[in-house]
Formats: C-alpha cells, sequence, structure tokens
C-alpha cells in the first residue's frame, strides 16, 4: 500500500496545532504559521509577551479578577494572540503575500493587523465562539482570501502513524 503523504493545508495546519501546544494560556491554546512559498516562515502562539511571568506560572488574571473566561475585551488578560506574535518574528516586507494558518478564525484587532501586513490569504480551522463579523469585512475590503481548513484527527492520526508506525 502506497504511503499518504498529507497535502499541503494539512502539513501547515498540522503545524499551527503543534505550536500551539506552546501556549501559556490555561484555558484556550492556539497557533498560526506563517507560509511562503510553501515554507514556513514563522510561527507564534498565544501567551504572555517575552520577559513577562506568564499564566501557567502566576495564574490567570482573569481567574483573580473575577472575570468570566467567555467574556472578552476586558484588557484583563497578560496574552497575545498567536498571529501578531507569529507576524512580529519576521519583517513586514517578508509577510506581503503570504498566508496564515491559524487554529482558530481571527479576532479583528488580529485581522487589522494581518490587512495592514498585506497578507494575502488566512486558512483557520475552527471558529471560536462567533465569527466577527468585523473580520470578515476588513478582510473583503482589503481583498485578503479567508477560508476554512478544519483538522481531522481521524486523518490525521492516520498520516502520523504512516511515520511513526505502531509496532506490538
Amino acid at each position: 500500500m502506497k504511503r499518504q503523504r498529507p497535502n499541503w493545508d494539512e502539513t501547515f495546519m498540522f503545524q499551527a496545532l503543534w505550536v500551539a501546544a506552546r501556549s501559556s494560556c490555561k484555558y484556550l491554546q492556539t497557533g498560526a504559521v506563517i507560509v511562503q512559498d510553501k515554507r514556513v516562515i514563522a510561527s507564534g502562539y498565544n501567551g504572555a509577551p517575552p520577559g513577562i511571568e506568564n499564566c501557567l506560572d502566576r495564574g490567570c488574571r482573569k481567574d483573580i479578577s473575577g472575570v468570566d473566561f467567555e467574556d472578552k475585551g476586558k484588557g484583563v488578560c497578560r496574552g497575545t494572540h498567536a498571529e501578531p506574535n507569529a507576524m512580529a518574528q519576521i519583517p513586514r516586507e517578508r509577510l506581503k503575500g503570504a498566508t496564515l494558518y491559524t487554529l482558530y478564525f481571527p479576532c479583528s484587532s488580529c485581522a487589522k493587523i494581518i490587512a495592514g501586513n498585506d497578507l494575502d490569504e488566512v486558512v483557520y480551522s475552527e471558529i471560536y465562539k462567533e465569527l466577527d463579523s468585523l473580520t470578515t469585512e476588513i478582510f473583503s475590503e482589503k481583498g485578503i482570501a479567508l477560508r476554512q481548513y478544519k483538522l481531522n484527527l481521524n486523518r490525521d492520526i492516520r498520516i502520523i502513524r504512516n511515520v511513526f508506525p505502531v509496532k506490538n
């Protein structure tokens, strides 16, 4: 039987998932990779900025402040989102025309940064809570392609087992 190789979307979305494992958020782990010419040029995950103590070490500020995790926009989170963390890794001119793979549909704050850096496409796997209509408006106006590519863990496990077969 011929070994099945992952397609490019599977490859890059799985890399975003792997990067998310580095997240320092107690509640939601997410990752992003930026791709140019089928090569990852940057990656990022959500968490506290370098040099700032993260929530896993000191506790979540939302918990300490009594703010429900689902209550957004209260300004109490220490973390930065995965998308801007990835974009901060490389010069802006390298981002022009790139594709960003991210586990979750970008919020409008991230969409503004993505649009300002002239990325061509955003590929996401899941919608977190609900679609942000401002995100779709910004991407549409800027001409940024937006599409969903859902991770399929059954399919992805099969691909991983092709690389690392389980031996009994």
